[in-house]
């Protein structure tokens, strides 16, 4: 009895997955912020030897005060936005279309896979710079040691370095997960208020 009331009011009497328009929001917000979820920056606060900024929708990296470009990655990143865009949509379209028996379909998990690739995938990037000698932190900070050899002397570089997973990150985190429990919720919402062709 009380699971039905959650439900009534879940979806405004069998009319709307309100789950689902929040996720949509969300997924819509975090898409278009162009905010990056990992940071990091080796140096000085004032001037640092390099930083990075990245997420799914954004790259920014900067190495002595110069910005680091390449070419492919724009085109990279426009594709995942509107990948994202795309999920958002449908998922706000199948939201809106509680009533109809066709919307679950609709109701996308894009959001909640996005988060765990991209630190899958940083994750395994981090591990593969180790292998040249930079062994970059995830999250906290650490120490980089690069040696080299330069003018007939071995010169170790130390670089203080921090890394983080910014706020942007935890959003789309908690977007995914809205948007996953949305989904798992619509049959039920849609069985509460009875479907329509």
């Amino acid at each position: 009895m009380a699971l039905m009331g959650i439900a009534e009011a879940l979806s405004l009497k069998g009319r709307v997955n309100l789950l689902g328009v929040l996720g949509a929001a969300l997924l819509f917000y975090v898409a278009l912020s162009g905010g990056p979820w990992w940071i990091v920056v080796g140096g000085a606060a004032g001037f640092p030897a390099f930083s990075v900024a990245l997420s799914p929708f954004t790259c920014s990296i900067d190495v002595l005060g110069r910005p680091l470009t390449i070419p492919i990655v724009p085109y990279l990143l426009l594709a995942a936005k509107l990948s994202v865009l795309l999920a958002a949509a449908s998922t706000l379209a199948g939201s809106l279309l509680l009533s109809r028996s066709w919307s679950r379909p609709l109701m996308s998990t894009k959001g909640f896979t996005v988060p765990f690739l991209f630190v899958l995938m940083l994750f395994l990037g981090l591990q593969a710079a180790q292998a040249f000698g930079l062994a970059l932190p995830l999250h906290g900070s650490s120490t980089l040691s690069y040696p080299f050899f330069f003018g007939g002397f071995n010169v170790a570089l130390a670089v203080p370095v921090h890394a983080e997973l910014t706020g942007e990150y935890w959003l789309a985190l908690a977007a995914g997960a809205v948007t996953l429990a949305a989904k798992l919720v619509h049959g039920r919402l849609r069985g509460a208020a009875g479907s329509r062709p």
